[in-house]
């Protein structure tokens, strides 16, 4: 599937129904031919240089130096609580580089990319909605990267990334939908098909950025709520997520725990989750608010 650039189109005059909208969306995938807005050529530098296994971290930094906004959350990140529990300040690029590795570094340019976006002449409509799904996956993030640490399923790190890129495909489908006319919030049906198809898309444009595959495949497999499950990271994200309306309301917590599976392979009960929460929220909500910039 080819991911490109495209200049955002302006809504049509006629939009379309949820029903047409989707017609056409499946169509569109279909030819393989997935369009987002265009990302800053900062971020699009920052792919290539990480995409050479030659590359070093000063070269690395060279690239991200070039944009003041996207080295300052490269330094955030890597000076944040969880990823620097020394607290000693880390002022250079090339040590933030070294600190998380090209993986995160990747996914950091990518998701400041995501909400420099410019979506044309939807900008005030789709602002807020893209502003939503990046703070749900900074705190999916956040979640995930805690879950991962504390019951050693995972590395931390890649469950970090796994978290903030888990809903890109909500992204697109809303870009999209804006560009087709469409107004699915008002279609409660419409919501949970595009619900349902949006790990599938996701997996396809974080294949096709080079995303490490086993983020690629736990991306997909993020509504794989029961069954026999898939690998470890497949089943922190889908905790992560799930515990997303817990943060807010602990009363949720006994419910989500028996229906999600992933959290009896994970060992987790509602009073485990319930600890976790409690001694980690200060951690969570400190990384949350250095990944949301």
């Amino acid at each position: 599937m080819a991911i490109t650039a495209s200049k955002p189109r302006s809504a049509p005059t006629r939009a379309l129904a949820p029903a047409e909208f989707l017609k056409e969306l499946a169509a569109e995938l279909a030819t393989g031919d997935v369009r987002l807005p265009s990302f800053p050529d900062v971020a699009q530098r920052v792919q290539r240089v990480l995409e050479d296994p030659r590359a070093t971290p000063a070269q690395v930094a060279q690239v991200i130096g070039i944009d003041a906004a996207l080295a300052a959350r490269i330094l955030r990140l890597s000076n944040s609580a969880f990823l620097n529990p020394s607290g000693k300040p880390i002022t250079e690029l090339q040590q933030a580089v070294n600190r998380l590795g090209h993986q995160l570094v990747r996914c950091s340019a990518v998701s400041f990319a995501l909400q420099q976006m410019k979506v044309g002449e939807g900008e005030a409509v789709l602002r807020p909605q893209l502003q939503e799904l990046w703070r749900k996956g900074t705190l999916v993030a956040s979640i995930a990267y805690v879950l991962a640490r504390e019951t050693k399923a995972g590395n931390p790190d890649e469950a970090l990334v796994t978290g903030l890129m888990h809903n890109i495909g909500s992204l697109y489908v809303t870009v999209r939908a804006y560009q087709h006319g469409a107004a699915l919030g008002s279609d409660d049906a419409a919501m949970r098909i595009l619900n349902k198809g949006h790990p599938r898309i996701a997996a396809a444009i974080l294949g096709h950025w080079k995303f490490a595959p086993s983020i690629v495949s736990a991306v997909g497999n993020q509504n794989a709520t029961d069954g026999p499950g898939g690998d470890r990271l497949s089943d922190v994200l889908v905790a992560a997520i799930a515990l997303v309306p817990c943060v807010f309301y602990r009363a949720l917590l006994d419910e989500t725990v028996t229906a999600v599976a992933p959290f009896e392979r994970l060992g987790l009960g509602a009073e485990d989750c319930t600890r976790l929460l409690t001694a980690t929220a200060q951690q969570i909500k400190s990384l949350h608010t250095a990944l949301a910039g």
